[in-house]
């Protein structure tokens, strides 16, 4: 079956399913559907009616492993960086080249394919595919809100080498915009600018957001992603704004607090707050694996935590993470074949 699998994986890394357009991502769904569903005993089982795309495919028993994966991938960026057209799904002796080959549509065609063994031999799995991960987990929100579901574990194929890893921080996107006045660039003093107000207020008191630090998690960070303002150099700017993204491993409470106390002519919105993922220790069906530390990204793990009734949840999967988001974006064709061997085990494990 390894032949069909990597098909289609080099299908579904053919077609440009960047973030935010849900009909390419809606498209590659189906094809990763009609590939899991050729095997007697696959079907779906769930699926989005509205919205974002998103869709759940598993055996008939419907228990076991849930796998949780997403169709969508980051842009390629200036295409000039790539040695390989980005969309080539180039195969050599040793790697499979193209933009998403890790992230993650690498993970999903192994999770499939494994489904699909495990499906001729009476074992139940799940598989759920999301859409818009990279941009804030949408598809996985979306789809947490219609699904309970009470797996043995969930599984998040995301590149860890394959090794398990037991969590991740959070994510918390604030986005801080100042009030100011315009004035002519020549009379400063009569306005109030804006841009000034963002950079004295907010980017000098970043050392006082309160940031904690977990034991396996690690350390809380702050990174200023955007900085906008102005029209003109002679403008006293009337508005800025600026974006942070907070990775927590105790909620975004405290750093919602602190922005929205910033000062009266600083507005905070929120446009992410998405929770850490921790499982304490290694499950007893993943004894022996090698462990990973926690992942450094956040998954759909932190959307769908709270509907996969209390199921420990790991990032397992293929594929070297530093090639993640990066140009000439590769995966590892022979740790994508043990991926899918490892989740095979697994299923059957727990099936025993």
């Amino acid at each position: 079956m390894t032949d069909e699998a990597l098909a289609l994986l080099r299908d579904l890394i053919r077609r440009d399913t960047t973030s935010g357009d849900s009909a390419a991502q809606a498209a590659a769904q189906e094809l990763a559907v009609s590939y899991a569903t050729a095997t007697p005993g696959v079907r779906v089982l769930r699926r989005s009616t509205s919205g974002r795309p998103w869709v759940l495919v598993g055996t008939e028993s419907g228990d076991g492993p849930l796998f949780v994966c997403h169709i969508d991938t980051v842009p390629v960026g200036s295409p000039a960086l790539w040695e390989r057209a980005p969309f080539s799904a180039d195969v050599d002796e040793e790697f499979l080249h193209g933009r998403g080959s890790v992230d993650m549509k690498g993970g999903l065609a192994a999770a499939l394919a494994a489904l699909r063994n495990a499906a001729e031999s009476g074992a139940g799995a799940q598989v759920l595919i999301t859409s818009d991960e990279e941009i804030g987990c949408l598809g996985a929100v979306e789809a947490s809100a219609s699904l309970d579901l009470t797996p043995w574990i969930v599984v998040v194929p995301e590149a860890t080498r394959n090794r398990v890893s037991l969590g991740h921080r959070g994510a918390t996107w604030l986005r801080l915009t100042a009030k100011g006045k315009a004035a002519h660039g020549s009379t400063p003093q009569l306005g109030l600018n804006a841009i000034r107000l963002l950079a004295d207020r907010a980017l000098g008191a970043l050392d006082s957001l309160p940031l904690a630090a977990d034991d396996y998690l690690g350390e809380e960070t702050v990174n200023v992603g955007t900085f906008e303002g102005g029209t003109a150099a002679n403008i006293v700017p009337a508005s800025a704004f600026l974006t942070l993204d907070v990775r927590t491993v105790d909620g975004g409470a405290p750093a919602i607090a602190w922005a929205s106390s910033l000062d009266p002519a600083i507005s905070a919105e929120v446009d992410l707050d998405l929770p850490a993922v921790r499982t304490p220790h290694l499950p007893g069906m993943l004894a022996g694996r090698a462990t990973a530390p926690a992942a450094t990204y956040f998954t759909d793990a932190s959307a769908l935590a709270g509907s996969v009734g209390g199921a420990p949840i790991v990032i397992w999967g293929p594929g070297d993470p530093r090639r993640m988001h990066a140009a000439n974006e590769k995966l590892e064709l022979d740790s994508w074949k043990q991926a899918s061997r490892d989740y095979l085990e697994l299923i059957l494990s727990s099936a025993r």
